[in-house]
């Protein structure tokens, strides 16, 4: 198992001297293991640890002063361990010699650690009272103190081959002192738990180390590493997925025009590249480019560049901006990451301008004495004809020498979405009654632009006010149909002066709308209390239904009512709509069949009888 690198630094722990010379380690509460390279973890009871300091020798150090211990070859280790850690982990190179270290919890009990597929190569344990018996094998070092609890440290290398290997540690009870001397009883127990007459005792810590391939350690891994767009407060170090955050890549602000990407480069074996290589950044169509390695945004016009290129680092995040020349407009760039040459992920990061265009569409005829909501949809668009989202619904407003009497106010009531246009409202003035006196206009919307204060004109778009509905008319959308197919009916309302109903009257609240006779008693939409004329696109004032068509064949009538509309008007009647249930292909009855056969038959005896006379004739 891998590890992202994760930058955290440990304090080295105060080494002191008890007694004549002897140096031992003062236990301290933090026992984490600091990253590759960090100083050495301060050790604790039950506590095995690994040290993370590199050798510049060349060759392991084994030493009971934690600050001395170093590792050759370590690549990653497990940072957080307690004290019954058992899927600690670390990684090392197949050439290399790491060590580990322990302190026992109680005096003169013995402490035994245990390698598979690797060997002890070089131990060492709390000076002049300390005993070891390590095994033939070299893979069990059993190791006590007679005077404090054990300080211990020990060198692993692994067996030739292996890909991976263990390291355990335990704990026995303490030793029974006797007649004999003190260190003569810990050595028979040394000796009997390597004989396996005594237990070894309980099992405290143990770690599973990956052995690393030349050929892949310190080369870039895509599945251990990560290139994901991110907001402005996500440290290079915090996220560990190649997901973007959401609209990272897509940026609106005109002020603030910063995308930002965070990486963190490994090897396969989740080994940062840092130091190993050079890391280059690069931008498309003159994109400004900036990097920190410590994972900070980046916002001062000094660190930004066409191309950035890094040494020491392969984890942090990139900042990226638009071209001044470019400022209030749209732009969009590729950002590519290389390492050691060869790239290793890009981004397409988008930076929408301002608005450029305002498209009006007209959705539903506005009802009188009446503010009416979702009335027109409102698109925006930038001058690259980006959809743009979210504007502020004061910056829009009604160019108010294109209004009347009757249509006297349009607003932005809801900002657009990515999924649904901005929602227009209209002012309607009162009629001289709630059936008539409507009117309409060519309205034109005005956008301001915030940062830049440029004025955006609409599309001239139709707008209208009429009265509730006063009458209707109804028909299907074809004369006839098929058995099984579906049709649809049509309800087309206006007002007392003949216009075409507002889309905000309630035509059915007190009396449901009612097809009897229709093509079939299954609606597909069923008529409702909160029907309206709205349906269709633009100013249509009209209501659909539709019915699956049954299988009956043949010329029906269907009566439609509408109660609410005809308790308003004395002279609206319900309506009859006719229609025809009819197969497509037509079937052949045994009498049309028999008819055939006395028909044909006739024709052939006309023949013979003329081909008779024909014969006589010429006699």
């Amino acid at each position: 198992m891998s590890n992202k690198t994760i930058f955290k630094r440990i304090a080295l722990v105060t080494i002191t001297a008890l007694g004549a010379g002897i140096l031992t380690v003062a236990p301290v509460s933090a026992t984490d293991n600091a990253a590759v390279g960090g100083d050495n973890a301060g050790t604790a009871a039950g506590i095995l640890n690994v040290a993370t300091k590199a050798s510049v020798t060349g060759d392991a150090v084994v030493s009971v002063t934690i600050a001395d211990q170093r590792s050759l070859g370590l690549l990653a280790n497990s940072t957080t361990i307690t004290t019954s850690s058992l899927t600690s982990t670390a990684t090392m190179r197949s050439d290399g010699e790491i060590v580990f270290y322990y302190t026992g919890s109680t005096q003169d009990a013995a402490s035994s650690f245990v390698v598979s597929g690797a060997t002890i190569t070089d131990s060492a344990v709390t000076a002049t009272t300390g005993i070891t018996n390590l095994n033939a094998a070299k893979t069990q070092l059993v190791a006590a103190d007679i005077t404090v609890p054990l300080v211990a440290s020990f060198a692993v290398t692994p067996n030739a081959g292996v890909t991976s290997f263990t390291v355990e540690a335990y704990d026995a009870a303490a030793t029974s002192i006797g007649t004999a001397t003190q260190a003569g009883d810990a050595g028979l127990q040394l000796a009997a738990i390597q004989a396996g007459t005594t237990s070894k005792g309980t099992l405290k810590q143990r770690y599973v180390v990956t052995v690393a391939t030349t050929s892949a350690s310190g080369i870039y891994d895509a599945s251990e590493s990560y290139i994901a767009g991110a907001d402005s407060t996500t440290a290079a170090s915090g996220g560990t997925t190649n997901v973007d955050a959401t609209d990272s890549l897509r940026i609106a602000s005109q002020t603030a025009p910063y995308a930002y990407i965070n990486i963190n480069l490994n090897d396969a074996y989740g080994v940062a590249l840092g130091g190993k290589g050079a890391l280059i950044i690069s931008g498309t169509n003159g994109a400004g480019i900036a990097w920190k390695g410590n994972g900070t945004a980046a916002t001062s016009a000094s660190d930004f560049n066409l191309t950035q290129v890094d040494n020491s680092d392969a984890a942090g995040k990139i900042t990226v901006t638009k071209p001044a020349a470019r400022a209030n407009k749209s732009f969009s760039t590729t950002v590519s990451i290389s390492w050691n040459g060869v790239v290793v992920g890009t981004k397409n990061v988008t930076f929408l301008g301002e608005v450029a265009k305002v498209t009006v569409t007209p959705r539903r005829v506005g009802a009188l004495n009446a503010s009416n909501t979702d009335a027109f949809r409102v698109a925006y668009e930038d001058d690259a004809g980006n959809s743009l989202i979210g504007l502020g619904t004061t910056a829009t407003t009604v160019v108010s020498s294109t209004t009347t009497s009757v249509v006297t106010g349009a607003s932005i009531g809801t900002q657009g979405t990515s999924t649904d246009a901005a929602k227009g409202t209209l002012d309607c003035a009162a009629g001289a009654s709630a059936y008539l006196g409507g009117g309409s206009a060519k309205l034109q919307m005005r956008h301001v632009n915030t940062a830049s204060g440029t004025v955006v004109l609409s599309n001239v778009f139709d707008a209208t006010c009429q009265g509730n509905a006063y009458s209707y008319t109804a028909s299907w959308d074809k004369a006839s149909y098929t058995p099984g197919s579906v049709a649809t009916l049509t309800i087309a309302f206006k007002d007392r002066d003949g216009d075409i109903a507002n889309g905000y009257d309630t035509v059915g609240a007190s009396n449901l709308i009612t097809v009897t006779g229709g093509p079939s008693t299954t609606a597909v939409t069923i008529p409702a209390a909160g029907d309206k004329p709205d349906g269709g696109t633009g100013l249509q004032g009209i209501k659909t239904f539709q019915f699956a068509v049954g299988t009956t064949e043949g010329d029906f009538v269907a009566v439609v009512s509408v109660p609410d509309v005809t308790s308003r008007n004395s002279s609206q009647a319900n309506l009859s709509v006719p229609y025809t249930v009819k197969s497509a292909t037509t079937v052949v009855t045994n009498a049309d069949v028999l008819k055939s056969i006395v028909s044909l038959i006739a024709s052939i005896n006309k023949q013979i009888q003329a081909l008779q006379k024909l014969i006589l004739a010429r006699r």
